[in-house]
């Protein structure tokens, strides 16, 4: 049968566990592609913060145009 050899055992220095979803940081020709999409998300949350504002004020012109030309 198999012994085990309790000399063999080593014991474990750093027992902290490496978080998984935190990215490593490299040099910009190595970029990640976490990164990349997260760069890309917030583009794209920019553009339509951008668009709903945009959105709005030309709403809010149009109405104020309305009024003033029926009065």
């Amino acid at each position: 049968m198999l012994q085990i050899n309790p000399k063999k055992f080593r014991h474990i220095r750093n027992k902290a566990i490496p978080s998984p979803l935190r990215p490593k940081f490299r040099n910009s020709k190595e970029t990640n592609i976490y990164f990349l999409s997260k760069r890309k998300a917030e583009g794209e949350k920019k553009d339509l913060k951008n668009k709903r504002i945009l959105f709005f004020i030309s709403t809010i012109l149009f109405i104020a145009t309305i009024y003033y030309l029926t009065n």
